[in-house]
């Protein structure tokens, strides 16, 4: 099964997420598509398996809990789709992918 994602949308300060009883409403996505328990599975499903190591939010990389320090690259246009392409396939945020590459080569030293 592949998510269309196009479908979903999220509008701050306008959108409202409660619990609701999908037996008992009927709510469709913005195809028309019925939206179900069953549905919602599958797709949460597919998500965690194309997104495997991707987790909203993060949490602190640093012992204390503080905000983790950041770091800044500037690249060209090719190698940055490059650098996108490669955590797409990874399937996790850039941040993520360039933090991998440099932690491995930190621990090849």
């Amino acid at each position: 099964m592949t998510v269309d994602l196009s479908r979903y949308r999220y509008v701050p300060g306008e959108s409202v997420v409660s619990d609701i009883d999908l037996n008992q409403v009927e709510i469709h996505d913005s195809s028309g598509q019925r939206v179900t328990e069953a549905t919602l599975d599958a797709e949460a499903d597919e998500l965690a398996r194309r997104y495997p190591n991707l987790r909203p939010g993060g949490k602190s990389l640093s012992e204390s809990g503080a905000h983790s320090p950041r770091i800044q690259v500037v690249l060209s246009v090719d190698s940055n789709a490059e650098v996108h392409q490669r955590a797409k396939s990874a399937g996790v945020s850039v941040s993520k992918w360039a933090r991998m590459l440099i932690e491995r080569e930190l621990a090849a030293v």
